[in-house]
Parts: structure tokens; sequence; C-alpha cells
């Protein structure tokens, strides 16, 4: 019986193994070339900056709200040149969803940081994990 237990056990481990590589793949394939670069956990207060690490040069950016539905005003996303770009969402994004894709002005901009205006929906319940993605 004992040994019986270890061969299946075996068995399903060997097949999540197996199978975790193409669960992988389709994300990449669904999201479209989105990559992740920053995360936040929203605290409450009325706005958050969250710096991006290395250089990031990209052309679009979008944020995404992961446990709790956020209520984004607005964000500001800054380039390592000194330049900034206000993006006006004024969008409520339920958990695990995100806002649209934003262009960024000029030719595929090197990001430094992006500054969050937000109310979570939710006061009393967990707070929001932001995602900033780019591509």
């Amino acid at each position: 019986m004992t040994r019986t237990l270890i061969l299946a056990l075996a068995g399903t481990a060997a097949t999540m193994a197996a199978t975790a590589p193409v669960a992988a793949q389709q994300w990449s394939y669904n999201e479209r070339g989105w990559r992740t670069v920053g995360y936040s956990r929203v605290d409450g207060r009325d706005n958050d900056t969250i710096r991006l690490p290395g250089v990031t040069r990209q052309r679009a950016i979008r944020i995404c709200s992961l446990n709790a539905p956020l209520r984004l005003r607005d964000f500001d996303v800054r380039f390592a040149n000194g330049g900034s770009q206000d993006v006006n969402t004024r969008a409520v994004l339920p958990a695990g969803r995100c806002t649209r894709a934003v262009d960024l002005r000029g030719n595929r901009r090197d990001v430094e940081a992006v500054r969050l205006r937000y109310e979570p929906i939710l006061r009393n319940a967990a707070r929001p994990v932001v995602r900033v993605q780019v591509r």
C-alpha cells in the first residue's frame, strides 16, 4: 500500500512539472508581450510611488489591481531624463483587471517611476496590490 502511494505521488509530481512550462507559455502568449516591472501594496493613503529597477525602455504602460478593487484617479509616469507624462484614468479596477494600454510619448522611453493617485474602494478589506506592466 505504501509503495502504491509513493508511486502515485511521484506520478502526480511528474505530471505537474511537465505541464508548468506550458502554462507559463500560455500566460506570455495571452498577455501579448506585457512584462511586469514593479509591484506595490497600496496602503490607503492618497498616493504612492513605485520605483522601477534598471533600464526599462518601453513604448506602452498599464496598471493592474491584483487582489482587491481600486479606484485609480490618475498616474504619472516619470522618465529617466526628467520628463513626465500625466495619465488621467478615472477608472475603477476590479480585482484582477488592468487599465487600458497607454502609449508613452516619444520613442521607447526609459521609465524610472510611476506615481499613483487612487482611492481604495473597500477601506477595511485587504489592501490592493498594484502591478505595473510595460511593453
